[in-house]
């Protein structure tokens, strides 16, 4: 996952995939009240106080594209952009690194410490409750070289939704209580790597290239149960017999009909949710249409309810019968965690 390097006046904000990192709550540098022990932040006059150096564990923060330097503190069930789990003290790091006057660090050495040390402030935080697989990520708000020359020593770690290059998107609730699936709206079409021919997990317009297009989400709570029901996590084999029941109706109805769907040559395909996934709550799934190829996707341009090209063609639909079900390939997870043989989709799923 790219790791953005968004530097603003006031606070920079970093997010990425986490590596299993060390601890430093044993130094005193972890709050799970996100305070100093009796230092208030910005004490003394050192700095000014902003939303930012006064957050805490629980509080969620926002800003606008063009202002990413002065995020404000706004109630979790409206959009925000970050939720921070706790703080790190850089002052009581071992060593002269981050000391009084230590230099500024700069955001890669900044990233390094949210891959070694916010991993576990944000599992502590959600009680292990973060998707390894889900659209929800780990992320560091630390303080501007102007901050930081003024005495700011202290981190955030937090939760956020990556987005394309690198931005944080919106996403609303605590991520304690939001389904952390990626479930795209019906009718997103999703990037395509060239060089693996894999898709991405952002949108993109329809008119780049894109290896698929969903054409549902379907929520399999209601077949398997909610998040909190204790059910046990589905097979895939389940998951996909239900499936199979609901995914070839909806694109239909997504294209406005059996032969404009056939017409696209396109499969239908959806996706499933690994047992890891189910235990951190997460139900929905999504239907989409692509073409296996190649050992990955073919590179799809257009809306496929409109002009499509396939592989720079446009596809010509067979003279009888529907499109053929290769072997699909599944959604991609995101980078670092490879699911078990038995959490593999099965010959009909995606």
């Amino acid at each position: 996952m790219t790791v953005s390097r968004l530097v603003a006046v006031l606070v920079a904000v970093l997010l990425g995939a986490v590596a299993a990192g060390g601890v430093i709550a044993w130094r005193g540098g972890f709050s799970e009240s996100g305070g100093l022990g009796s230092t208030v932040i910005g004490e003394g006059g050192s700095y000014n106080e902003t939303d930012f150096t006064r957050s805490q564990a629980g509080d969620c923060l926002t800003w606008t594209d063009d202002n990413a330097g002065t995020p404000t503190k706004v109630s979790c069930v409206e959009g925000h952009r970050f939720e921070v789990a706790g703080t790190l003290d850089t002052a009581q790091f071992p060593g002269s690194e981050f000391g009084a006057n230590a230099p500024w660090p700069g955001p890669e050495r900044f990233a390094l410490v949210r891959d070694e040390q916010c991993g576990v402030v944000v599992d502590r935080y959600l009680n292990g409750g973060l998707d390894p697989q889900g659209r929800l990520a780990v992320g560091l708000m630390f303080p501007s070289q102007s901050q930081w020359d003024r005495g700011a020593r202290v981190l955030r770690c937090g939760i956020e939704q990556p987005g394309p290059n690198g931005d944080q998107l919106e996403f609303t609730g605590r991520a304690a209580d939001t389904d952390q699936s990626f479930a795209w709206p019906e009718g997103t079409c999703i990037g395509f790597d060239e060089a693996t021919r894999k898709p991405t997990t952002q949108p993109v317009d329809c008119s780049a290239p894109h290896a698929f297009q969903t054409t549902g989400v379907v929520d399999l709570s209601q077949r398997f149960g909610a998040r909190n029901s204790g059910k046990p996590w589905p097979a895939i084999a389940a998951q996909n017999e239900y499936l199979q029941t609901i995914c070839p109706n909806r694109t239909n109805q997504f294209f406005g009909g059996e032969n404009k769907f056939k017409a696209s040559t396109l499969n239908v395909q959806w996706s499933v949710i690994s047992e890891v996934s189910w235990m951190n709550g997460s139900r929905r799934v999504v239907c989409y249409v692509a073409l296996p190829d190649r050992g990955g996707f073919a590179k799809l341009v257009g809306d496929a309810r409109e002009q499509l090209l396939v592989n720079g063609k446009i596809p010509v639909p067979p003279e009888e019968g529907p499109p053929g079900r290769a072997l699909p390939t599944p959604v991609p997870l995101p980078g670092g965690y490879s699911p078990s043989d038995q959490e593999q989709p099965a010959p009909g799923g995606g």
